[in-house]
């Protein structure tokens, strides 16, 4: 299973740290990717808007408080966003900008309103490395995968890479046995 992740680049954790605003809403939210049925994690992100939204500070400027709410309603409406989740989201509002990103790393639900955001769960998903690359060995093969939160797994092609699990480990079968005399292999098990 491929995650779609929208991983935040350094440029937009600046830009995340540097903005001010009196109504910046920040919202994580654990979400469910593997599941067809998003309607409880819509459900939940409607009840955090509503949290975010009656905290509002009372002075800000006419229609601010109505621009946010009606941009974070439209997301919880958008029924193509809901589909392609991650494991967490994470929304950043004020009355001019939504920006959102879901992120494979599971963060616990959260809610503030303040003058700037909250940007310190997003740095795990960018400091920990979210692609791997796999060593599958296998009695007839032996494969090297590259695993991206972006893509699916790929093979990658490695010159003289050993063809299978016992030509890996320098045996002639991975159920003989060792020079000792010890059962290792299918007879071990």
């Amino acid at each position: 299973m491929s995650l779609h992740t929208d991983i935040p680049t350094r440029a937009e954790i600046e830009g995340l740290l540097d903005a001010r605003d009196p109504a910046s809403i920040f919202i994580y939210l654990p979400t469910t990717p593997v599941t067809p049925d998003t309607q409880a994690d819509r459900i939940a992100f409607k009840n955090l808007v509503s949290q975010a939204i009656a905290a509002l500070p009372d002075d800000l400027p006419r229609g601010h408080a109505a621009a946010i709410e009606e941009e974070l309603t439209d997301l919880q409406e958008d029924d193509a966003f809901w589909t392609l989740q991650a494991n967490s989201l994470a929304v950043f509002a004020t009355a001019t900008r939504v920006r959102t990103f879901r992120l494979p790393n599971q963060l616990s639900a959260a809610v503030q309103v303040g003058d700037r955001f909250l940007v310190k769960p997003l740095l795990r998903a960018v400091t920990f490395p979210q692609a791997a690359f796999v060593l599958a060995l296998a009695q007839g093969s032996v494969r090297l995968l590259e695993v991206d939160p972006d893509a699916p797994a790929a093979e990658v092609r490695v010159p003289d890479l050993p063809t299978d699990a016992a030509s890996a480990v320098g045996k002639a079968s991975i159920t003989d046995r060792a020079a000792s005399g010890a059962i290792q292999g299918s007879e071990g098990q």
